[in-house]
C-alpha cells in the first residue's frame, strides 16, 4: 500500500482514509468529544499531546520559520512548507470527481465535503447545516441578533454587509463605502 498509495482504512465518520490502521485509530480520536490535553494559557484543547506541544509554540517565542519570498512566518516548519506551495503556483491536489485543483490539502478536504454531501457544521437552534465553519458562524447571527457592521454616517447597524449596502443606497446615496 505504501507504493500504490491505496488507503484502505476509511473513517466511518468523515471522508478521511489512511494506509495504516494505526493512523486511522489516531484520526478517530479527533471525532471524540473529550480533549484531555488542555492549554493553560488559552481555551485550546486537543485529543493529542503532540498537538498541544505544537500549539504551545504559538504562545511565545519568535516565528522562526520565515518565507524568503514574502513576509509570511510560522512557528512550524510544516506550515512554511505548505505556504511555499502558494508561491510556486503548483496545484498538486486534484479532485477525482470534478476539475477542481488546489495547492493546499486542507482546501481539497473542504472541497471534497461538497461531493460527499457531508455538512458537519450544524446549527443547534434550527435545521441549518454547512460544509464550512465560517458559513455557520454567519448563519448564527440570524439567531443571536448580533449586528457587527455599523454605518459610519449614522447609528444604523446590521449583521450583513448586504444590509449595509442597501441602507447606504437608501439613506446616504452611496456616501460611505462598504
Amino acid at each position: 500500500m505504501t507504493h500504490t498509495g491505496e488507503k484502505s482504512h476509511k473513517c466511518n465518520q468523515c471522508t478521511n482514509a489512511y494506509r495504516q490502521a494505526a493512523h486511522l485509530r489516531t484520526h478517530k480520536k479527533t471525532h471524540e468529544k473529550e480533549k484531555p490535553h488542555k492549554c493553560k494559557q488559552c481555551k485550546y484543547a486537543s485529543h493529542r499531546a503532540d498537538h498541544l506541544r505544537q500549539h504551545l509554540k504559538t504562545h511565545g517565542g519568535e516565528k522562526s520559520h520565515k518565507c524568503n519570498q514574502c513576509e509570511y512566518a510560522s512557528y512550524h516548519a510544516q506550515s512554511l512548507k505548505v505556504h511555499n506551495v502558494t508561491h510556486s503556483g503548483e496545484k498538486p491536489h486534484k479532485c477525482g470527481q470534478c476539475e477542481y485543483t488546489t495547492s493546499l490539502l486542507t482546501s481539497m478536504r473542504m472541497h471534497m465535503k461538497i461531493h460527499s454531501g457531508e455538512k458537519m457544521h450544524k446549527c443547534n437552534q434550527c435545521e441549518y447545516a454547512s460544509y464550512h465553519t465560517g458559513s455557520l458562524k454567519l448563519h448564527l447571527r440570524n439567531h443571536s441578533g448580533e449586528k457587527q457592521i455599523k454605518c459610519n454616517q449614522c447609528d444604523y447597524t446590521t449583521a450583513w454587509s448586504s444590509g449595509m449596502r442597501d441602507h447606504i443606497k437608501r439613506h446616504h446615496r452611496g456616501g460611505c463605502n462598504v
